[in-house]
């Protein structure tokens, strides 16, 4: 494939566990994101199948750019010129050393390298967020199945990364992808379209090619459990009921306490022939 150079790198995962029948092991760990095999080549596209830190996270996308020894690396991350593309790894010796006792390297054209290699794991950039690029020596991590009470009965230890040329849409649950291409033409279950659509996001980083609306399926509960909720949500609105006019209120002291006055003097109040007799009685 256009891009990939070099020698290839296989990695074999090692599996471990308290369930010792192995075909019962391995179908538990089939489930893993993790290949039991991956192969690489400098150039090969992989996406990070594990969170690092806020940088890096499940769904990152990078390239294979070098394969190194941890040793290798730190000698790296202090002269990161060192393994353009135009020079050969091979052709690195060690005859000058860093300020705080690290080995640097030299280029040379006739001697092989001095440092010792070890085992090389993928040098990988990946793009982040922001704009820029970010290397990273990626070295194997581990992904556990536990009991409750904490026994470990299958764990696979293995390079957090998978190729990512493409993905099948079962593969790619889980995944959260800032740029991706979907194409709908195989979709054969329902829900399928939704899983995929919802991987990018954001709108401008999805393209969608061959857009089926039949291909556009829900399944019947899924739709049952979304009426059931309009017809909660309706009858928690309940029936409008018409409420009482409010009572105007006295705008200002003034009027409240002339009301009031008035409410006395009809009380107290006489008529004509209790005042005739009041003045007889005086």
């Amino acid at each position: 494939m256009r891009g990939l150079q070099g020698k290839s790198y296989k990695y074999e995962a090692r599996d471990s566990g308290t369930i010792t029948d192995i075909p019962m092991r391995d179908k538990l760990l089939s489930n893993m994101m993790a290949p039991k095999t991956l192969e690489l080549k400098k150039g090969a596209q992989v996406m990070l199948i594990k969170n690092m830190d806020d940088g890096l996270v499940n769904g990152s996308l990078g390239k294979v750019v070098a394969f190194m020894s941890e040793k290798m690396f730190d000698i790296y991350e202090n002269n990161p010129e060192m393994f353009d593309d135009s020079i050969p790894k091979e052709n690195i010796d060690d005859d000058s050393s860093l300020p705080n006792g690290r080995n640097t390297a030299k280029y040379s054209s006739s001697k092989p390298p001095a440092v010792d290699i070890g085992s090389e794991y993928p040098l990988v950039r990946f793009a982040i967020a922001d704009g820029t690029s970010r290397d990273l020596l990626v070295q194997p991590e581990e992904w556990k199945i536990e009991l409750p009470n904490g026994e470990v009965q299958a764990q696979r230890s293995q390079l957090p990364l998978i190729l990512a040329w493409a993905l099948s849409i079962h593969k790619a649950q889980g995944q959260t992808l800032e740029c991706v291409k979907i194409d709908l033409k195989r979709i054969f279950e329902k829900g399928q379209a939704y899983v995929a659509l919802s991987r990018a996001t954001s709108q401008e980083g999805l393209e969608v090619q061959n857009f089926d609306k039949n291909k556009v399926m829900a399944h019947e509960r899924v739709a049952q459990f979304y009426n059931s909720l309009y017809s909660v949500n309706k009858a928690l609105q309940g029936p409008r009921v018409a409420k009482a006019a409010p009572t105007k209120k006295a705008k200002t002291y003034e009027e409240e306490f002339l009301k009031s006055e008035v409410s006395q003097a009809r009380e107290y109040a006489f008529d004509d022939d209790e005042e005739e007799a009041m003045a007889a009685y005086g």
